[in-house]
């Protein structure tokens, strides 16, 4: 901004010393020696900012081998004035930038890293260590690398941005929201500076500040209507709405629980950005500055304000739609790429809360375009900008009445007005919501049509009774299909998302997964135990054998948080914790695990396994759906049916056409044929051997992994134990290594894999004290030998699910079918490319083992 000499020194931070610095140029610098020289000079030009004093800190250090390198600070301070200490005192902009460039923006820009795509949103930031330095002034600045080192710079705020450069910020925009909003959605809400702005929680102090900062500007500006071009005519629809539009700006700030919500810039304009720049003037990449108005919110505030103020009028106007819809495409490109499982915004949504939220679009044309378009001048500072005295009243004038601002305005007043966003509708809930933080007016029920007609919102009022101390009642309840055809055979799994709000009037979110049997099949699964082996395992046995870790000194979890209604439904179901939102996901189901993740698997099972064997050896026998096989005699109606045997058919004769048949195919399919006596024979485990709880249906789809912003696993959890039993390991060891390792690595490193496993078991089995023999790893080898069916199994019958590609009409039902529609669905189970390289690599294999011979 302008300033006289006599300003220029009385602002200038001359207590700013070299050795404030030697800690960051230690961390830069590995060979630092000294400091060589040190400069301070202002940066700022006229009018380019009005809250603070930016200075660059040069800096020549001395390396150890005498050689000098060259490195510039950019530092943000206050004004030393009477106002913008008492401004500090409400609202220290200071604190909130540190906190978005040093806590928040790198863990964005790791989200994004996880998943292979390298985005920078903003320069690096430092935090001086109020430990060791003593000057007091050093906490309100922000201090951040010199991105003019790198060839950054601001574009022309009086031109404004082209179509190209638009585009950029607008994908980089949509870049940012995309991680707040994905950071959030896995790691809860942030902090009340973000969640409720620089302004606070309390709307009428907010209220207060705005009317202070705001009413002289808008009067002025009234004035001047009458000096544009046939805008004379809006006086009065603007006079009104200058009159509610504090009210409305806390109303529209505050997040609604039912919109999608980012963490918004709060200040986005083009000096703002910084660009770069090639030789031939194109532009290569942008970076944001000047976080110093952040909020959670919906995101409109940032497109609306970036468009009005930022774009040449070329293309303010005629592009904005295109604008909004390339925003759209880019936020959910990147949502997804983000695996963001929340509701997103359909572009007409989107469009639609343009106008909803249209106040941001007024209130950056008579507050920050003006100043954007404004020449350079002495008499732009903080104090003439938000105060009332005869020098503010003559620079707003100057603002108002700059030539550029004119042309501007005289053409975006029609377009406002023509889309009805000069005037404020205000139904009834929305005047009254104005003064407190808002609150759905209304409960929100939304239930998927394939959802069970129990599942209803009364029975997790109880439920959330029981958990939350707090809670009131909830105010958004939806119920959807939570996996996709093919993710999922013996279950339906339901997303469970509730808004509820808390007797202190906050709005939080809570998300289960439910799990209840397909319709059609609840009876044969209730005859395979299915549900009462997973309850059993999450309600008793997981927790005792977490308790053992614990009693040992080690911290481990096997599967997410189970819950209980405590008005229990007369049906199977399961709730458990949504382990998404904690940032679990499955790996590539098609693709297949890789070394690591298979590592990670076989270690976590390793741990259950022998935790499971030493609660056997001290307590006994498990309950008898874990102990008894499910394969007896009552149930081998349900595998030796017709439908049952059409599918096996099917089964076997892709089977037949497989490269290599002719030496396994006879064998294979005379396991098959005879499938159910072999299980019988198997279920009985051997009482010499060891033992322990397999999971039962371990592969990649009831995995859940964790990832770090290097893309390294910090943690394995296992879901759907309804296929749990005590028997040998070899269930679960085949189970997994024939279902879901890539191919590349499925029988190379199996034998790897195996003495990974066993490391990973003895290691625990002596950590818990295990009083019986170990079995060495020549004897494991053994014991798969012994028990090879679960090799066979699980190659003809769960690999084919494993790689089918998804299909809506995957399920139990089409699998066991006969119809032509069946049909389809067994040729893509068996027939597909995915599946037979695997198979055709495995069954000779298995042969080759000598675990095809069963008799």
């Amino acid at each position: 901004m302008t300033m006289s000499d006599e300003q220029k020194l009385l602002d200038f931070p001359s207590w700013l010393d070299e050795q404030m610095f030697k800690e960051f140029l230690q961390d830069d610098f590995k060979d630092y020696k000294a400091i060589k020289n040190f400069e301070v000079v202002p940066t700022s030009g006229e009018g380019e900012n009005f809250t603070c004093l930016v200075v660059r800190v040069k800096i020549i250090v001395e390396l150890n081998d005498n050689t000098v390198k060259h490195n510039s600070f950019m530092m943000k301070v206050p004004h030393d004035t009477a106002q913008m200490q008492e401004m500090l005192q409400m609202a220290n902009f200071f604190d909130v930038e540190n906190e978005v460039y040093i806590d928040l923006i790198p863990k964005f820009e790791e989200l994004y890293k996880s998943k292979g795509l390298d985005i920078t949103l903003a320069p690096r930031a430092y935090r001086f260590d109020e430990g060791v330095k003593i000057e007091p002034k050093l906490k309100n600045t922000v201090l951040m690398y010199d991105l003019g080192q790198d060839g950054y710079k601001n574009a022309n705020r009086f031109k404004g941005l082209n179509v190209e450069q638009a585009e950029l910020v607008l994908r980089k925009l949509a870049q940012y929201h995309a991680a707040s909003a994905a950071y959030k959605s896995i790691h809860g809400p942030y902090t009340d500076t973000i969640m409720y702005g620089m302004f606070g929680k309390d709307p009428q102090v907010a209220i207060a500040i705005m009317e202070r900062m705001f009413v002289s500007t808008q009067n002025i500006f009234l004035d001047t209507l009458q000096n544009y071009e046939n805008c004379e005519q809006y006086h009065e629809k603007l006079k009104t709405y200058f009159s509610k539009i504090n009210k409305l700006f806390i109303e529209m700030g505050m997040p609604k629980a039912d919109e999608f919500n980012v963490i918004n810039h709060g200040d986005c304009w083009v000096n703002n950005f910084l660009f770069k720049f090639d030789q031939s003037g194109k532009v290569q990449d942008m970076l944001f500055v000047d976080f110093q108005n952040p909020r959670y919110g919906h995101p409109t505030q940032d497109l609306l304000y970036f468009i009005m103020t930022s774009v040449d009028i070329r293309y303010k106007l005629t592009y904005f739609d295109y604008f909004v819809k390339y925003y759209h495409d880019q936020l959910v490109k990147h949502l997804k790429l983000l695996d963001y499982k929340e509701p997103v915004p359909k572009l007409m949504e989107l469009q639609m809360e343009t106008y909803k939220y249209g106040g941001w679009a007024i209130m950056a044309c008579y507050m920050v375009l003006p100043l954007v378009l404004l020449d350079p001048t002495e008499s732009a500072t903080f104090e003439n900008f938000f105060g009332n005295s005869e020098a503010g009243a003559n620079f707003k004038k100057q603002m108002y009445t700059s030539k550029r601002y004119k042309r501007y305005i005289e053409q975006i007043l029609p377009w406002l007005d023509n889309r009805g966003l000069l005037e404020i509708c205000e139904p009834p809930q929305a005047v009254q919501a104005a003064a407190v933080p808002t609150i759905p007016s209304a409960e929100k029920v939304e239930i998927d049509s394939s959802v069970p007609s129990w599942v209803n919102k009364d029975y997790f009022v109880k439920l959330l009774k029981a958990e939350i101390p707090d809670f009131k009642d909830i105010r958004d309840f939806r119920v959807k299909k939570a996996t996709q055809g093919g993710d999922n055979y013996a279950s339906i799994m339901l997303s469970v998302d509730i808004d509820f709000q808390t007797v202190h009037d906050q709005t939080l979110s809570k998300s289960f997964m439910l799990k209840v049997p397909p319709a059609k099949q609840a009876e044969i699964l209730d005859m395979m135990q299915t549900f009462k082996k997973e309850i059993a395992m999450y309600t008793d046995v997981i927790p005792q054998l977490e308790q053992l870790y614990k009693q040992a000194g080690q911290s481990v979890v096997f599967a997410p948080k189970s819950y209980s209604l405590p008005s229990r439904p007369d049906c199977d179901h399961i709730i458990l914790q949504n382990l998404r939102l904690a940032g679990y996901k499955n790996a590539n189901r098609l693709q297949g695990l890789s070394v690591k993740e298979t590592e990670q698997v076989l270690a976590k099972l390793a741990l259950l396994h022998a935790a499971s064997a030493q609660l056997y050896v001290t307590k006994g026998r498990y309950a008898d759906c874990l102990d008894k096989s499910i394969y007896t005699e009552s149930i081998r109606p349900v595998y030796e049916n017709d439908f049952a045997k059409a599918l096996l058919a099917a089964n076997i004769k892709a089977m037949r056409s497989l490269k290599g048949s002719e030496i396994f195919g006879d064998k294979v399919a005379k396991i098959l044929n005879n499938m159910f006596d072999y299980e019988i024979k198997a279920g009985v485990y051997d009482e010499t051997q060891f033992n322990c709880i397999n999971h039962g249906d371990c592969w990649t789809n009831n995995v859940m992994f964790k990832y770090n912003a290097e893309g390294e696993i910090t943690d394995t959890l296992f879901v759907d134990f309804q296929r749990s039993t005590f028997n040998s390991p070899a269930v679960d060891l085949y189970y997994l290594l024939m279902s879901s390792p890539s191919l590349d690595i499925k029988l190379e490193k199996f034998d790897y894999f195996i003495r990974y496993y066993h490391t990973e078991l003895q290691r625990n089995l002596e950590l818990l004290k295990y009083p019986r023999h170990i079995p060495t790893l020549s004897e494991l080898h053994t014991i798969l030998l012994k028990n090879p069916l679960s090799a066979v199994t699980t190659t003809a019958l769960i690999m084919p699910a494993v790689l089918v590609d998804p299909t809506e009409n995957a399920s139990i039902d089409t699998m066991m079918g006969t119809n032509e529609e069946s049909q389809e669905f067994k040729n893509k189970l068996y027939c597909n490319d995915r599946y037979r390289k695997h198979a055709e690599a495995i069954y000779p294999w298995l042969n080759s083992k000598g675990l095809l011979d069963l008799e």
